[in-house]
Protein backbone atom coordinates (compact mmCIF):
# COMPACT_ATOMS: atom_id res chain seq x y z
CA UNK A 1 0.00 0.00 0.00
CA UNK A 2 1.37 3.44 -0.92
CA UNK A 3 1.95 6.40 1.46
CA UNK A 4 -1.41 8.04 0.71
CA UNK A 5 -3.27 4.91 1.70
CA UNK A 6 -1.24 4.67 4.92
CA UNK A 7 -2.24 8.25 5.86
CA UNK A 8 -5.89 7.54 5.23
CA UNK A 9 -5.67 4.40 7.32
CA UNK A 10 -4.13 6.36 10.20
CA UNK A 11 -6.87 9.01 10.03
CA UNK A 12 -9.46 6.31 10.23
CA UNK A 13 -7.73 4.84 13.28
CA UNK A 14 -7.68 1.50 11.50
CA UNK A 15 -4.45 -0.40 11.87
CA UNK A 16 -3.71 -2.47 8.78
CA UNK A 17 -0.61 -4.61 8.65
CA UNK A 18 1.27 -5.59 5.48
CA UNK A 19 -0.03 -9.12 5.79
CA UNK A 20 -3.63 -7.84 5.70
CA UNK A 21 -3.29 -5.98 2.38
CA UNK A 22 -5.76 -7.29 -0.18
CA UNK A 23 -4.23 -8.96 -3.17
CA UNK A 24 -7.27 -9.21 -5.33
CA UNK A 25 -9.34 -6.54 -7.02
CA UNK A 26 -12.39 -7.73 -5.07
CA UNK A 27 -10.68 -7.17 -1.74
CA UNK A 28 -9.55 -3.73 -2.86
CA UNK A 29 -13.12 -2.81 -3.81
CA UNK A 30 -14.40 -4.00 -0.44
CA UNK A 31 -11.76 -1.89 1.34
CA UNK A 32 -12.67 1.17 -0.70
CA UNK A 33 -16.34 0.70 0.19
CA UNK A 34 -15.48 0.47 3.90
CA UNK A 35 -13.38 3.63 3.68
CA UNK A 36 -16.20 5.49 1.95
CA UNK A 37 -18.75 4.38 4.55
CA UNK A 38 -16.45 5.43 7.37
CA UNK A 39 -15.97 8.89 5.85
CA UNK A 40 -19.74 9.27 5.46
CA UNK A 41 -20.27 8.34 9.11
CA UNK A 42 -17.69 10.90 10.22
CA UNK A 43 -19.34 13.56 8.07
CA UNK A 44 -22.75 12.67 9.56
CA UNK A 45 -21.53 12.97 13.15
CA UNK A 46 -19.73 16.21 12.33
CA UNK A 47 -23.02 17.68 11.11
CA UNK A 48 -24.83 16.44 14.25
CA UNK A 49 -22.14 17.98 16.46
CA UNK A 50 -22.36 21.33 14.71
CA UNK A 51 -26.16 21.32 15.05
CA UNK A 52 -25.92 20.56 18.77
CA UNK A 53 -23.38 23.34 19.24
CA UNK A 54 -25.62 25.85 17.43
CA UNK A 55 -28.64 24.77 19.50
CA UNK A 56 -26.64 25.22 22.70
CA UNK A 57 -25.61 28.74 21.68
CA UNK A 58 -29.22 29.71 20.83
CA UNK A 59 -30.50 28.34 24.15
CA UNK A 60 -27.80 30.21 26.08
CA UNK A 61 -28.74 33.50 24.41
CA UNK A 62 -32.45 32.89 25.12
CA UNK A 63 -31.85 32.11 28.81
CA UNK A 64 -29.67 35.21 29.16
CA UNK A 65 -32.45 37.34 27.66
CA UNK A 66 -35.04 35.89 30.03
CA UNK A 67 -32.83 36.59 33.03
CA UNK A 68 -32.24 40.17 31.88
CA UNK A 69 -35.97 40.82 31.42
CA UNK A 70 -36.79 39.27 34.79
CA UNK A 71 -34.16 41.46 36.45
CA UNK A 72 -35.68 44.59 34.89
CA UNK A 73 -39.14 43.54 36.09
CA UNK A 74 -37.83 43.00 39.60
CA UNK A 75 -36.28 46.47 39.64
CA UNK A 76 -39.49 48.03 38.33
CA UNK A 77 -41.50 46.43 41.13
CA UNK A 78 -39.25 48.04 43.73
CA UNK A 79 -40.62 51.54 43.18
CA UNK A 80 -41.54 53.48 46.35
CA UNK A 81 -45.03 52.68 47.57
CA UNK A 82 -45.99 56.30 47.26
CA UNK A 83 -45.59 56.04 43.49
CA UNK A 84 -48.00 53.11 43.38
CA UNK A 85 -50.76 54.66 45.46
CA UNK A 86 -53.41 57.10 44.27
CA UNK A 87 -53.62 59.77 47.24
CA UNK A 88 -56.69 61.48 45.87
CA UNK A 89 -58.77 58.17 45.81
CA UNK A 90 -59.92 56.42 42.52
CA UNK A 91 -58.33 53.04 41.70
CA UNK A 92 -57.42 50.90 44.76
CA UNK A 93 -53.81 51.08 45.92
CA UNK A 94 -51.56 48.36 44.47
CA UNK A 95 -49.78 47.82 47.74
CA UNK A 96 -50.61 49.39 51.10
CA UNK A 97 -48.24 47.35 53.25
CA UNK A 98 -46.33 50.41 54.43
CA UNK A 99 -49.28 52.79 54.19
CA UNK A 100 -52.08 53.88 56.50
CA UNK A 101 -55.36 55.69 55.93
CA UNK A 102 -55.19 59.35 56.85
CA UNK A 103 -57.59 59.90 59.73
CA UNK A 104 -59.18 63.00 58.25
CA UNK A 105 -60.06 61.77 54.73
CA UNK A 106 -59.14 58.09 54.51
CA UNK A 107 -56.54 58.52 51.76
CA UNK A 108 -53.56 56.14 51.99
CA UNK A 109 -50.38 57.93 53.02
CA UNK A 110 -46.99 56.85 54.37
CA UNK A 111 -47.14 55.43 57.86
CA UNK A 112 -46.36 58.18 60.33
CA UNK A 113 -48.23 60.80 58.26
CA UNK A 114 -51.76 59.55 58.83
CA UNK A 115 -52.46 61.85 61.78
CA UNK A 116 -50.59 65.10 61.22
CA UNK A 117 -51.94 67.88 63.42
CA UNK A 118 -54.89 69.52 61.61
CA UNK A 119 -55.15 73.23 60.83
CA UNK A 120 -58.56 74.79 60.11
CA UNK A 121 -58.61 78.01 58.06
CA UNK A 122 -61.57 80.40 57.96
CA UNK A 123 -61.79 81.06 54.20
CA UNK A 124 -63.64 83.98 52.63
CA UNK A 125 -66.28 83.26 49.96
CA UNK A 126 -67.37 86.81 49.18
CA UNK A 127 -67.58 87.55 45.46
CA UNK A 128 -64.63 89.95 45.89
CA UNK A 129 -62.58 87.16 47.50
CA UNK A 130 -62.67 84.83 44.51
CA UNK A 131 -60.80 82.91 43.29
CA UNK A 132 -59.51 81.48 46.55
CA UNK A 133 -56.09 79.93 47.11
CA UNK A 134 -55.46 76.48 48.56
CA UNK A 135 -58.99 75.06 48.71
CA UNK A 136 -58.10 72.29 46.26
CA UNK A 137 -55.58 70.87 48.76
CA UNK A 138 -57.91 70.73 51.79
CA UNK A 139 -58.99 67.29 53.00
CA UNK A 140 -62.24 68.53 54.57
CA UNK A 141 -64.32 71.64 53.87
CA UNK A 142 -67.40 72.78 55.77
CA UNK A 143 -69.50 75.51 54.15
CA UNK A 144 -72.10 77.51 56.06
CA UNK A 145 -73.76 80.91 55.93
CA UNK A 146 -71.83 83.65 57.75
CA UNK A 147 -74.08 86.66 57.24
CA UNK A 148 -76.82 87.83 54.91
CA UNK A 149 -76.76 84.76 52.67
CA UNK A 150 -72.97 84.92 52.19
CA UNK A 151 -71.20 81.66 52.98
CA UNK A 152 -67.72 80.89 54.29
CA UNK A 153 -65.55 77.81 54.36
CA UNK A 154 -63.76 76.01 57.14
CA UNK A 155 -60.94 74.40 55.15
CA UNK A 156 -59.08 71.74 57.13
CA UNK A 157 -55.61 70.48 56.25
CA UNK A 158 -53.93 67.50 57.90
CA UNK A 159 -50.93 66.91 55.67
CA UNK A 160 -47.36 68.17 55.48
CA UNK A 161 -47.79 69.30 51.89
CA UNK A 162 -46.26 72.69 51.18
CA UNK A 163 -49.00 75.29 50.70
CA UNK A 164 -47.49 78.57 49.60
CA UNK A 165 -50.74 80.55 49.74
CA UNK A 166 -54.02 79.97 51.59
CA UNK A 167 -56.89 82.41 51.73
CA UNK A 168 -58.33 84.95 51.83
CA UNK A 169 -58.71 84.47 55.59
CA UNK A 170 -61.77 86.01 57.27
CA UNK A 171 -63.37 86.49 60.67
CA UNK A 172 -64.48 83.82 63.13
CA UNK A 173 -68.00 82.59 63.90
CA UNK A 174 -69.04 80.53 66.98
CA UNK A 175 -70.25 77.45 65.05
CA UNK A 176 -67.11 77.34 62.93
CA UNK A 177 -65.08 77.42 66.16
CA UNK A 178 -66.89 74.30 67.37
CA UNK A 179 -66.34 72.48 64.07
CA UNK A 180 -62.62 73.23 64.36
CA UNK A 181 -62.64 72.21 68.01
CA UNK A 182 -64.12 68.78 67.26
CA UNK A 183 -60.96 68.11 65.26
CA UNK A 184 -58.65 69.55 67.95
CA UNK A 185 -57.39 71.80 65.15
CA UNK A 186 -55.66 75.16 65.18
CA UNK A 187 -58.33 77.68 64.13
CA UNK A 188 -56.92 80.39 61.81
CA UNK A 189 -58.90 83.63 61.45
CA UNK A 190 -58.83 87.42 61.16
CA UNK A 191 -60.86 88.93 63.99
CA UNK A 192 -64.39 87.68 64.53
CA UNK A 193 -67.92 88.43 65.61
CA UNK A 194 -68.34 89.62 69.23
CA UNK A 195 -69.78 86.24 70.22
CA UNK A 196 -66.96 84.35 68.53
CA UNK A 197 -64.19 86.39 70.16
CA UNK A 198 -65.80 86.06 73.60
CA UNK A 199 -66.25 82.31 73.08
CA UNK A 200 -62.57 81.75 72.24
CA UNK A 201 -61.45 83.64 75.35
CA UNK A 202 -63.91 81.81 77.60
CA UNK A 203 -63.12 78.34 76.24
CA UNK A 204 -59.38 78.90 75.78
CA UNK A 205 -59.66 77.93 72.13
CA UNK A 206 -56.51 77.02 70.23
CA UNK A 207 -56.47 79.72 67.56
CA UNK A 208 -54.36 82.34 65.82
CA UNK A 209 -55.81 85.79 65.14
CA UNK A 210 -54.13 87.90 62.47
CA UNK A 211 -54.93 91.04 64.48
CA UNK A 212 -52.29 90.06 67.07
CA UNK A 213 -50.03 87.81 64.99
CA UNK A 214 -49.47 89.77 61.82
CA UNK A 215 -46.03 88.26 61.22
CA UNK A 216 -47.68 84.97 60.25
CA UNK A 217 -49.88 86.58 57.59
CA UNK A 218 -49.61 89.03 54.72
CA UNK A 219 -51.99 91.27 52.81
CA UNK A 220 -52.05 90.71 49.06
CA UNK A 221 -52.23 93.47 46.47
CA UNK A 222 -54.52 91.59 44.08
CA UNK A 223 -57.53 91.81 46.42
CA UNK A 224 -59.17 94.72 48.23
CA UNK A 225 -59.47 94.73 52.05
CA UNK A 226 -60.91 92.96 53.94
CA UNK A 227 -60.61 90.18 51.35
CA UNK A 228 -56.82 90.28 51.07
CA UNK A 229 -55.33 88.40 54.04
CA UNK A 230 -53.32 85.28 53.25
CA UNK A 231 -51.01 82.85 55.00
CA UNK A 232 -49.11 79.64 54.21
CA UNK A 233 -48.42 76.22 55.63
CA UNK A 234 -44.85 77.27 56.39
CA UNK A 235 -45.96 80.26 58.48
CA UNK A 236 -48.44 78.12 60.42
CA UNK A 237 -45.73 75.54 61.07
CA UNK A 238 -43.54 78.33 62.44
CA UNK A 239 -46.36 79.39 64.74
CA UNK A 240 -46.89 75.82 65.99
CA UNK A 241 -43.18 75.16 66.51
CA UNK A 242 -42.46 74.24 70.12
CA UNK A 243 -46.12 73.77 71.05
CA UNK A 244 -45.84 69.95 70.92
CA UNK A 245 -48.89 69.63 68.69
CA UNK A 246 -47.72 67.01 66.22
CA UNK A 247 -50.78 64.76 65.97
CA UNK A 248 -54.52 65.23 65.97
CA UNK A 249 -56.89 64.06 68.67
CA UNK A 250 -60.31 63.44 67.19
CA UNK A 251 -62.79 60.70 66.37
CA UNK A 252 -62.17 59.56 62.80
CA UNK A 253 -64.92 58.70 60.36
CA UNK A 254 -65.13 55.37 58.52
CA UNK A 255 -63.68 55.11 55.01
CA UNK A 256 -63.72 52.75 52.08
CA UNK A 257 -62.42 52.50 48.52
CA UNK A 258 -64.44 53.75 45.54
CA UNK A 259 -67.28 51.60 44.25
CA UNK A 260 -66.54 49.60 41.10
CA UNK A 261 -67.47 51.32 37.84
CA UNK A 262 -70.33 48.92 37.23
CA UNK A 263 -71.76 49.69 40.69
CA UNK A 264 -71.89 53.51 40.60
CA UNK A 265 -75.19 55.37 40.39
CA UNK A 266 -76.75 57.92 38.09
CA UNK A 267 -77.46 60.87 40.40
CA UNK A 268 -75.66 63.36 38.20
CA UNK A 269 -76.40 66.70 39.88
CA UNK A 270 -76.81 68.16 43.39
CA UNK A 271 -78.10 71.75 43.55
CA UNK A 272 -78.13 73.85 46.74
CA UNK A 273 -79.90 77.18 46.87
CA UNK A 274 -78.00 79.47 49.25
CA UNK A 275 -80.56 82.24 48.54
CA UNK A 276 -78.22 84.69 46.76
CA UNK A 277 -77.56 83.67 43.11
CA UNK A 278 -73.78 84.23 43.40
CA UNK A 279 -73.68 81.62 46.17
CA UNK A 280 -75.87 78.92 44.64
CA UNK A 281 -73.93 75.65 44.55
CA UNK A 282 -74.14 72.75 42.13
CA UNK A 283 -72.17 69.52 42.27
CA UNK A 284 -71.91 67.63 38.98
CA UNK A 285 -71.19 63.91 39.25
CA UNK A 286 -68.76 62.26 36.81
CA UNK A 287 -69.07 58.49 36.69
CA UNK A 288 -65.77 57.95 34.85
CA UNK A 289 -63.78 59.48 37.73
CA UNK A 290 -66.36 58.92 40.49
CA UNK A 291 -65.91 62.56 41.53
CA UNK A 292 -68.20 65.55 42.05
CA UNK A 293 -67.17 68.79 40.33
CA UNK A 294 -68.21 72.00 42.05
CA UNK A 295 -70.00 74.96 40.42
CA UNK A 296 -70.57 78.27 42.21
CA UNK A 297 -72.88 81.04 41.03
CA UNK A 298 -73.50 79.19 37.77
CA UNK A 299 -69.79 78.83 36.93
CA UNK A 300 -67.25 76.11 37.51
CA UNK A 301 -65.56 76.87 40.84
CA UNK A 302 -61.84 77.35 40.15
CA UNK A 303 -59.03 78.27 42.50
CA UNK A 304 -56.48 81.00 41.86
CA UNK A 305 -54.35 78.59 39.80
CA UNK A 306 -57.36 77.53 37.69
CA UNK A 307 -57.74 74.19 39.47
CA UNK A 308 -61.21 72.65 39.54
CA UNK A 309 -62.67 71.94 42.96
CA UNK A 310 -63.75 68.33 43.19
CA UNK A 311 -64.92 66.09 46.02
CA UNK A 312 -65.34 62.39 46.61
CA UNK A 313 -68.15 62.93 49.11
CA UNK A 314 -70.79 65.66 49.37
CA UNK A 315 -72.80 65.89 52.59
CA UNK A 316 -75.91 68.02 53.00
CA UNK A 317 -76.33 68.77 56.72
CA UNK A 318 -79.66 70.36 57.64
CA UNK A 319 -79.23 72.64 60.67
CA UNK A 320 -81.74 75.06 62.17
CA UNK A 321 -80.53 78.65 62.23
CA UNK A 322 -81.60 82.24 62.74
CA UNK A 323 -80.37 85.80 62.22
CA UNK A 324 -78.68 87.26 65.30
CA UNK A 325 -78.28 91.00 64.66
CA UNK A 326 -78.52 93.88 62.20
CA UNK A 327 -75.36 92.65 60.47
CA UNK A 328 -77.37 89.49 59.70
CA UNK A 329 -74.88 87.25 61.47
CA UNK A 330 -76.15 83.73 61.95
CA UNK A 331 -76.70 81.34 64.82
CA UNK A 332 -76.97 77.59 64.20
CA UNK A 333 -78.20 74.74 66.38
CA UNK A 334 -75.23 72.63 65.34
CA UNK A 335 -75.08 70.64 68.57
CA UNK A 336 -77.73 67.93 68.74
CA UNK A 337 -79.16 65.99 65.82
CA UNK A 338 -80.84 66.57 62.47
CA UNK A 339 -81.41 65.28 58.96
CA UNK A 340 -78.70 64.76 56.36
CA UNK A 341 -78.09 63.62 52.80
CA UNK A 342 -74.86 61.79 52.00
CA UNK A 343 -73.84 61.64 48.34
CA UNK A 344 -71.09 59.38 47.01
CA UNK A 345 -70.56 56.88 44.19
CA UNK A 346 -73.38 58.53 42.22
CA UNK A 347 -76.01 57.92 44.91
CA UNK A 348 -77.54 60.15 47.60
CA UNK A 349 -78.69 58.51 50.82
CA UNK A 350 -80.99 59.88 53.51
CA UNK A 351 -79.59 59.89 57.01
CA UNK A 352 -79.04 61.85 60.20
CA UNK A 353 -76.23 63.77 61.87
CA UNK A 354 -75.37 63.81 65.58
CA UNK A 355 -73.07 66.05 67.61
CA UNK A 356 -73.23 65.56 71.38
CA UNK A 357 -71.14 68.57 72.46
CA UNK A 358 -68.93 71.36 71.17
CA UNK A 359 -65.88 69.07 71.39
CA UNK A 360 -67.61 65.94 70.04
CA UNK A 361 -67.19 64.98 66.40
CA UNK A 362 -70.20 65.40 64.14
CA UNK A 363 -71.12 61.91 62.92
CA UNK A 364 -73.41 60.79 60.12
CA UNK A 365 -75.70 57.77 60.21
CA UNK A 366 -77.84 55.84 57.74
CA UNK A 367 -81.58 55.37 58.18
CA UNK A 368 -80.67 52.06 59.86
CA UNK A 369 -78.58 53.98 62.40
CA UNK A 370 -75.31 52.64 61.02
CA UNK A 371 -72.42 55.05 60.60
CA UNK A 372 -71.75 56.02 56.99
CA UNK A 373 -68.59 54.83 55.25
CA UNK A 374 -67.16 57.59 53.07
CA UNK A 375 -64.99 57.26 49.99
CA UNK A 376 -61.34 58.02 50.61
CA UNK A 377 -60.77 61.58 49.44
CA UNK A 378 -62.05 65.12 49.87
CA UNK A 379 -65.24 65.57 51.91
CA UNK A 380 -67.36 68.69 51.46
CA UNK A 381 -70.09 69.39 54.01
CA UNK A 382 -72.82 71.82 52.95
CA UNK A 383 -74.60 73.18 56.04
CA UNK A 384 -78.06 74.40 55.03
CA UNK A 385 -81.16 75.57 56.82
CA UNK A 386 -84.11 73.14 56.58
CA UNK A 387 -86.06 75.45 54.27
CA UNK A 388 -83.24 75.79 51.70
CA UNK A 389 -83.99 74.17 48.35
CA UNK A 390 -81.83 71.13 47.59
CA UNK A 391 -82.38 69.23 44.33
CA UNK A 392 -80.97 65.81 43.45
CA UNK A 393 -81.23 64.96 39.75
Amino acid sequence: MDTKDNNQDKNLLIKISDSDIAKSDTEKDILKDELLKTKQKMKFWAIIGAALLLTSIVLSVFVYYLLAVDNKSAKASQKPLSSLVNTEGGEPALNTENMARRLLDGVYVEKGKENIFPIAFMIDNHVDARPQAGLEKAQLIIEAEAEGGITRYLAVFASDEDLEKIGPIRSARPYFIDWAKELSALYVHVGGSPDALAKMIKENTLHINEFYNGEYFWRGTDFVAPHNVFTSREKMSEYLAGKELETGKFFEWKFKDDAKKEDVGTSSSISIDYVIPDYVVRWQYKADTNNYTRYLGGKKHLTVNDTELIAKNVIIQYVKGEVLDEAKRQSFEHIGTGKALVCLDGFCYKGTWKKKSAEARTRFYTENDEEFEFNAGKIWVEVVKPWYTVKIE
